[in-house]
């Protein structure tokens, strides 16, 4: 048996300023899914992440609560540690913070390393400093407009428009966060990290495709392009970070300290195991480690360029992958709190199972770092549908049938249903390729294709009727249906883990993994009565979650707010102006209009889901004598592709033909009704059949 492979994960370390949102879950609930499914494997995983507990927005958010900067922080680190165990990520050693002494302690190696290697310098620098109170500003506490866009409120450090970097003094028309003065240039000694040096070992690094998605290759080269700038490493105080040795009033970055958190974590972690054997340096200096971060997009700067070079200088582990992965839009618009989309996940979690969010993020994902949008309706679907309706439904189905009447015990499954076992025990190493691929949108498509196939053995043989005709049958079907649900649901354990424990328990197994994923169930041992797995989701619920800020009301003046009255009444108004107007009736056609409208029956031989579209299906449907028709059908948001996989639809066959863009041309239409639209299914009639 090979050696398990050793991987030290890492997602980026939220800012302890605030509550854990559903953007940070993105990420969070990918990287856990990963690291689960490693461990499934066999590997030696660990996985560490803390809160990022520096820098002058913490100071200033302690100042105004009247708390030290230390209890500050603390007290998000707990809020934020109890919001991810709500959504079953958690940690070795814990979710951490990096204000400990071990952090400090290799932010000290760290910077005297690259001071040995000559490439920090000292500088005296031109900044800004708010002129009400001589505060020398840090980046965050300065906005403008971005020096190479001209997009307007960028932060002092980068844009988030063009992802330029710059220092505050390149902005146009700076302005004080704090205080909103124009600021005053003054000037102070700085430690610089002479990052140029660094150029072409990193240009080396980040030129293996392995490190990077290529997609992403354009920023470095701009990067690159442009010239690596001097990096300042030090701010002024008051600042809540680390001293720099020798120096009273001048502390790290926190960019400097945040990442070397990485490190520290990792020690702390190590100490929490008692393994004695396992040192940060067994983990950060050993080779055949591979260090996997993490990241959104917003920090690729940080982390492809000034982390790896502080690696560089200290001779620890290069990441052998930076994994990046987009935002999240809610939607189909960025997340704001005006909209009311700007969504905290304690919240979520309190009208939410959240495995379903798990779930939803798991089929949305894939390697590529692309923006993933969350559509409550689109939600909704596909956890009702392809997951409660389908695969949990193998369950909730059969165990409750075997107990009624078997005994509660399975059966041998019999030799005609041999290929849908077969094809079962064949999914586990394809879904293991996609977990370690980071495809688990494919892992979703595959599990789920595999439980619509098992849901049709059950609809086609009817297992509940067959027990009073051919009881052996009906028994050995409720066998092959279980087995299946289990195996589906043993591979989406990184995804669902609870819902994977609770069906071991019922089942009476150890915990799965994936050598024993698609192992039958033992023929004559009685399994536990069900326990249900999972809840249907609200859509209202959820929806009611969206509740936009209403516009700061206008200031009265002493008339108008001495006439409430007056104000009644056009409250009313308004209130009335929002009720919505009922459609009007369709318009009158003759018999005649509709006469020319030729609907057929089309079974669907084969439905795909359309790359580069979120709603677009590509469908070859069998139109009988009109033969086969590729349709376009914008139902995904509704009804997935294997859903359709076999089924008798209704076609509008004489609609003109219509090319679509970019996908291809589309001969006909699928009629679907309902809220939300379902497909209109005439499963019994036959391909090509008039519908009248």
């Amino acid at each position: 048996m090979s050696k398990p492979a050793r991987v030290l994960v890492t997602p980026a370390l939220p800012y302890a300023n605030g509550a854990i949102h559903l953007g940070h879950l993105v990420e969070h609930i990918q990287v856990n899914t990963y690291v689960r499914a490693l461990r499934m494997a066999g590997d030696d995983v660990l996985y560490v992440c803390g809160a990022d507990s520096h820098g002058a927005p913490i100071e200033i958010a302690a100042k105004k609560q009247q708390v030290a900067p230390e209890v500050y922080v603390e007290q998000v680190r707990a809020q934020q540690e109890a919001t991810f165990a709500r959504f079953h990520v958690a940690f070795d050693g814990g979710y951490g913070s990096t204000h400990t002494p071990e952090n400090e302690r290799h932010a000290g190696r760290f910077y005297a390393a690259l001071k040995a290697a000559g490439h920090v310098v000292t500088k005296e620098v031109e900044q800004l400093q708010d002129p009400t109170d001589g505060r020398f500003l840090a980046d965050r506490f300065v906005k403008g407009t971005c020096p190479r866009c001209g997009a307007a409120d960028q932060y002092g450090d980068a844009c988030e428009n063009c992802n330029t970097t710059y220092r505050p003094t390149d902005l146009v028309k700076p302005y004080s966060v704090i205080t909103g003065a124009t600021p005053v240039l003054g000037k102070s000694t700085h430690y610089m990290l002479t990052l140029g040096a660094y150029g072409e070992r990193l240009q080396s690094y980040l030129g293996d495709a392995t490190v990077l998605h290529p997609s992403l290759r354009n920023f470095l080269d701009k990067w690159f392009a442009d010239g690596l700038k001097d990096w300042d490493i030090s701010r002024d105080g008051p600042y809540f970070g680390f001293k720099i040795p020798g120096e009273d009033n001048k502390y790290f970055y926190v960019w400097l300290d945040a990442p070397i958190g990485y490190v520290s974590l990792s020690e702390r972690a190590l100490a929490t195991r008692g393994d004695a054997s396992s040192s940060w340096e067994s983990w950060w200096r050993d080779p055949s480690v591979r260090v996997e971060h993490f990241i959104g997009k917003d920090i690729l700067y940080f982390h492809t360029l000034f982390w790896p070079a502080m690696l560089m200088a200290t001779g620890d582990t290069l990441p052998r992958a930076i994994h990046v992965h987009g935002m999240l839009t809610v939607d189909g618009v960025k997340m704001s709190k005006s909209r009311g989309t700007f969504l905290n996940a304690d919240d979520f979690a309190a009208v939410c199972e959240p495995q379903a969010l798990r779930y939803y993020f798991a089929a949305k994902m894939s390697a590529e770092p692309q923006d993933i949008d969350l559509s409550f309706v689109d939600f909704t679907n596909r956890v009702n549908a392809d997951l409660v309706n389908n695969v949990v439904n193998l369950v909730s189905r059969t165990v409750p049938m075997l107990h009624r009447s078997f005994d509660s015990k399975p059966v041998t499954m019999p030799d005609d249903l041999t290929g849908l076992v077969t094809e079962a025990q064949d999914l586990a190493p394809r879904v293991l390729a996609h977990y370690r691929a980071l495809d688990t949108a494919a892992v979703i498509r595959e599990v789920t294709a595999l439980g619509s196939k098992a849901n049709k053995l059950l609809q086609d043989t009817a297992p509940w009727d067959l027990l009073r005709t051919d009881a052996p049958r009906a028994h050995a079907v409720l066998t092959t249906a279980l087995f299946v649900g289990k195996t589906c649901l043993a591979l989406l354990k990184p995804v669902l883990p609870d819902v994977a424990a609770k069906l071991a328990g019922i089942l009476g197994v150890a915990p799965f993994t994936f050598e024993n994923a698609a192992d039958p169930l033992v023929v004559g041992r009685a399994i536990n009565p069900y326990e249900r797995l999972f809840e249907r989701l609200d859509l209202k619920a959820l929806q009611g979650l969206i509740k936009p800020v209403d516009a700061p009301a206008p200031t009265t003046n002493a008339v108008t707010s001495a006439a409430p009255k007056a104000d009644k009444s056009d409250a009313k108004k308004a209130e009335a102006k929002k009720k919505v107007e009922p459609l009007p009736p369709p318009a009158e056609i003759t018999f005649d209009d509709f006469a020319k409208v030729d609907l057929r029956a089309a079974k669907i031989m084969q439905a795909n889901a359309v790359e580069g579209s979120d709603k677009l299906i590509h469908v070859k449907a069998d139109v009988g004598a009109l033969g086969v028709r590729e349709i376009f059908t914008g139902l995904r948001p509704h009804v997935q592709p294997e859903q359709l996989q076999g089924r008798i639809v209704v076609v509008c066959a004489n609609l003109a033909p219509r090319k679509m863009a970019k996908f291809g041309t589309s001969h006909g239409m699928i009629l679907a009704a309902g809220e939300p639209p379902c497909p209109l299914f005439v499963d019994a009639a036959k391909p090509g059949d008039r519908v009248s």
